[in-house]
């Protein structure tokens, strides 16, 4: 068996140890009475289908995929609603963490640093220990083909990227990144060559087949009512909403902190130097990295009101950035900044804990930064974040200073390990 073989099956089993851990230390949402949250339409699609069903809601009715493979899954186990969402929550999580690795080999990265990579968002608390929690979500299917598009891009295989994208779009609507990426890539190609018209044959292919993914949904789903933010469908309000989204100061306060909060692997193992370094490491990537970020940056303003697990898939441009930070010769990051950032998550990102489910405010305060809710928690949330940013900057420099430990590098101690393992 090849050498990289053996450590791609190191990781998976890495990753499902990580799954089991969290999975130990988190509770089970159990409390489903008396809230509407997302959840409720989830389960009601996996209890009851979708055809004929009279408790249809968007945007939850259009992301059928998830609730109705539950559906699948346990009436094929014979199994209550829960071990159907259960299944695919571990399938899913375990398979994204799996896709992260390939991401940093693919940049680069050896395979410890790939596994460091792996374990990042492995610690975000909405990336994992809330799917263990609430498994009802369809993010978890929509990590693995969000992660797996991107390597088809990677890879030059834009038409496998697309195929991932169009279909994820029935799961999150977050898969079209990819499709983004991909209608770039070609109309680059054209751009460089414009007697070549198939480039310009797959961008309209590719813009015909994600229109109709995202119509026919709309058209042919009836529903009930409308959770959706922002809805130009089925919401009266649509351009109020659009225009007075942008001005609440509340809301942008709690945006801002969810993305510090989930950006805070990255600001602990950044420099200047090393930051710009990875930047022109990217290349070619950079064009995607933009993409990518607008796209997410409007669906956290308008997604939703639980704008944290929309921070959460930012975890691929993380991945790009943290796999070269660590492959970084210049100021090479050292072990411990490696064990500071994963006593940094575990604590800022509350692992070991459980979800205080029983009290609505505790809850909300448990990670902060939902909707435009402002409380003492919110505050405290902040100074946390300052407080454990700062230090792992300081510790940094004096880390990267001391001549003693310049062979305490992550570069370094893995090329003391066994052949096998590099």
């Amino acid at each position: 068996m090849k050498k990289t073989t053996v450590q791609a099956l190191t990781a998976l089993a890495l990753a499902l140890l990580i799954l089991l851990a969290l999975d130990r230390l988190t509770n089970r949402l159990d409390v489903v009475e008396g809230h509407a949250w997302d959840f409720v339409y989830y389960i009601d699609m996996a209890e009851n289908g979708v055809w004929g069903n009279p408790n249809l809601a968007a945007p939850y009715a259009y992301r059928f995929i998830t609730p109705l493979l539950a559906r699948g899954l346990n009436q094929l186990l014979g199994t209550p609603t829960f071990v159907g969402f259960k299944l695919l929550a571990y399938g899913g999580l375990l398979t994204a963490l799996w896709g992260v690795y390939f991401v940093a080999r693919k940049l680069g990265a050896g395979f410890w640093a790939a596994l460091v990579v792996m374990s990042i968002p492995a610690g975000a608390l909405f990336n994992v220990k809330f799917l263990l929690f609430d498994f009802y979500r369809p993010d978890q299917l929509a990590y693995p083909l969000l992660v797996f598009a991107i390597l088809a891009l990677m890879y030059r295989k834009p038409t496998l990227a697309v195929s991932l994208g169009v279909l994820g779009l029935l799961i999150r609507e977050y898969l079209i990144i990819p499709i983004a990426i991909a209608l770039f890539l070609w109309a680059r190609e054209w751009w460089a060559n414009r007697k070549d018209v198939r480039p310009l044959v797959w961008m309209g292919l590719t813009a015909a087949g994600t229109l109709l993914v995202l119509a026919l949904p709309r058209w042919l789903i009836p529903i009930t009512m409308t959770q959706q933010i922002l809805d130009p469908f089925n919401d009266p309000q649509f351009l109020k909403t659009l225009f007075g989204m942008p001005l609440n100061w509340k809301r942008n306060y709690n945006y801002v902190f969810n993305l510090a909060a989930y950006w805070m692997p990255l600001l602990i193992l950044a420099t200047p130097g090393r930051l710009r370094r990875a930047w022109q490491g990217l290349g070619a990537y950079r064009p995607w990295i933009w993409i990518y970020l607008g796209v997410n940056l409007l669906g956290m303003m308008y997604g939703g009101t639980d704008m944290m697990r929309y921070a959460t898939f930012f975890f691929i441009p993380q991945a790009f950035f943290i796999s070269l930070i660590l492959q970084d010769r210049e100021q090479p990051v050292h072990v411990y900044e490696v064990l500071y950032l994963w006593g940094a998550l575990v604590i800022f990102n509350r692992l070991l804990f459980q979800f205080p489910i029983w009290d609505f405010n505790a809850y909300l305060d448990f990670y902060a930064g939902y909707g435009d809710v402002i409380t003492r928690g919110s505050a405290l949330r902040w100074a946390e974040w300052l407080g454990l940013t700062g230090l792992g900057a300081a510790l940094r420099e004096v880390w990267l200073r001391s001549a003693s430990l310049r062979e305490m590098t992550l570069t370094a101690l893995v090329e003391r390990l066994p052949a096998w393992s590099r």
